[in-house]
């Protein structure tokens, strides 16, 4: 059962020197960042706290984000497949998708209503992604169901719908930027709220996992151990304030 995060115990809140975090419907607000989420993100990295966007976006906006935002280094994208680090060549962490094979599964799994490519998709080396166009969760599993039926994977986040050969894993992703970063994965707090953020949820991978709000209204695998009380950015900024109470107690 998912605890409300108040009943997050201090001393493990305190542990965490890394957030690995989803971006959109996490920290965001109606499809925009918030000033109170980067004032917020300002007050935790003065207190030591390293935060990694891990995000289903693709390259270029990650990298965008990883350059442009204050505080914000490194970045993964498209469900853990791509690291951004500016200046440096993207590197992928998965094995090269087969674009005609997830296009052909694309049109066969949409039945009457076609998927709509992202237009981010020329950026994207790791999976192919649609819009998910106001699809209900029913109607998004039973097209993940048809895309395994063909050895395809599919996840989705509130707005788009993603489909590879590899199993899309944020938090595979999250523990490889941590050795190199030399923090232990007990050290880790990971915040998300949507289906493509489980492998942030994973059981036994960091020391502490979070969903926003959205998170009751899900049917997953994997859950979080805590929730916030707020949806969205409110949320996320809810989990930096815990944190940095934590910190100074």
């Amino acid at each position: 059962m998912i605890q409300p995060l108040s009943h997050l115990p201090r001393h493990q809140l305190a542990a965490i020197r890394m957030l690995a975090t989803d971006i959109d419907g996490t920290m965001t607000i109606d499809g925009r960042m918030p000033l109170a989420v980067l004032e917020a993100w300002r007050d935790a990295h003065t207190l030591g706290l390293r935060v990694l966007l891990v995000t289903g976006r693709s390259s270029g906006e990650a990298l965008g984000l990883a350059r442009y935002l204050p505080h914000a280094s490194w970045a993964v994208a498209e469900n853990g497949a791509r690291l951004l680090i500016p200046d440096l060549p993207p590197e992928l962490l998965v094995p090269p998708r087969p674009t005609e094979h997830l296009r052909d599964v694309a049109l066969q799994i949409a039945g009457d209503k076609p998927l709509r490519p992202t237009a981010d998709a020329f950026a994207r080396e790791g999976d192919l992604a649609f819009e998910r166009d106001a699809r209900l969760d029913a109607e998004v599993l039973e097209m993940q169901r048809r895309a395994e039926d063909q050895g395809v994977f599919l996840i989705w986040s509130s707005v788009h719908i993603h489909l590879s050969t590899h199993p899309p894993d944020k938090g595979a992703a999250v523990l490889k930027i941590a050795e190199r970063w030399n923090i232990a994965p007990e050290a880790i707090a990971t915040i998300g709220d949507s289906h493509n953020d489980e492998g942030l949820w994973q059981p036994q991978r960091f020391g502490v996992t979070v969903g926003t709000a959205e998170v009751t209204r899900l049917q997953l695998r994997h859950t979080p151990m805590w929730k916030t009380q707020a949806h969205g950015g409110a949320g996320w900024c809810e989990f930096i304030a815990a944190w940095i109470g934590a910190q100074k107690n």
